[in-house]
């Protein structure tokens, strides 16, 4: 397993960030559509955020991705996961390092549950949201992708 680094999103993250997404093979970024990938839109989308939360991935050295909680500022008191491991990190620990990080985020801030997508075809990372606890509760009707859940904090008794 790598050394896996996580931090806070910055401006300056944006050319590098875009640099990697834009060298990856367009099978593997398939289902990963969050956003357009160019350093403007990236630096837009996670300055202007008010309550969705970006983060990235390092090694120490290279930036190994992003990933991030929206639905925040559209409303929902659910936020959705998403990461983007770039394929040279891939299997190495980024994606589950990242969803610990957000479930003990969420715990903190007393984010009750958390949801995801994954591509039905994307069993590696199905596989790690399953080991986590997440479980399936539909599939989302836009694009056929499984819709996982996970109960963070236990409902109180009315």
């Amino acid at each position: 397993m790598a050394d896996v680094g996580i931090r806070d999103f910055r401006a300056e993250d944006a050319p590098e960030l875009a640099r990697i997404l834009a060298a990856q093979r367009p099978e593997y970024l398939a289902h990963f559509h969050p956003f357009a990938f160019d350093a403007h839109t990236l630096i837009h989308v996670f300055s202007t955020a008010q309550r969705d939360r970006y983060w990235v991935l390092h090694d120490g050295e290279k930036l190994a991705g992003f990933f991030m909680l929206r639905g925040f500022d559209a409303g929902f008191a659910r936020p959705s996961f998403g990461v983007f491991v770039a394929e040279s990190f891939a299997g190495r620990g980024f994606g589950r390092a990242s969803l610990r990080f957000v479930m003990d985020w969420c715990v903190q801030h007393e984010v009750a549950s958390l949801m995801l997508k994954v591509a039905p075809e994307n069993s590696r990372a199905a596989r790690v949201y399953l080991d986590e606890g997440f479980h399936s509760f539909g599939k989302c009707p836009d694009t056929g992708h499984e819709l996982l859940q996970k109960q963070l904090i236990p409902p109180t008794l009315p």
